[in-house]
């Protein structure tokens, strides 16, 4: 393990780095295909392409913004907020329930409801691999210290 003497952090070898990208890039991938799956799930229902293109983008997309927001404030050293944790996967649930309402028939109504899944899996994935970067590096965990504040707010308040 390399370590940098000037602030005292662990620096990610060349391996650990190529690994981890070599991680990302599918989540990345798979996250896409459901969305590109939703697309194409929804179109053949309703022939329209905006109305597909809305389910994405309430669906997938908005997941995508908050996996976006979820690794950005944990490279940050900052925890997730629970709000954005929680619709992190309502709205994929949302887009899975709205697949399943729409398709024509039971196994589509399977396939439709665990396509935008995808998204979820892929945000929650990057989510977690930036977490634990910035424990490695930084020696902090931002969501164990907000877990224990809760815990010590919790337990003063019944003192």
């Amino acid at each position: 393990m390399n370590h940098n003497t000037d602030t005292g952090t662990n620096r990610l070898t060349q391996g650990q780095t190529a690994v981890l990208a070599a991680a990302t890039l599918p989540m990345v991938a798979f996250g896409g295909l459901g969305g590109w799956g939703t697309y194409t799930n929804i179109v053949s229902v309703f022939d329209r392409s905006a109305t597909a293109l809305g389910v994405v983008a309430a669906g997938e997309g908005a997941t995508l913004v908050l996996a976006l927001v979820t690794v950005g404030l944990v490279m940050l050293g900052q925890s997730v907020p629970a709000p954005v944790r929680v619709w992190l996967w309502a709205l994929p649930a949302v887009a899975s329930a709205t697949g399943a309402a729409v398709a024509e028939t039971v196994t589509e109504s399977v396939v439709f409801a665990v396509t935008p899944m995808a998204m979820t899996v892929s945000a929650e994935g990057m989510g977690l691999l930036a977490r634990r970067i910035v424990v490695f590096r930084t020696g902090v965990d931002a969501e164990a210290q907000r877990r224990n504040a809760a815990t010590v707010q919790r337990l003063a308040y019944h003192r």
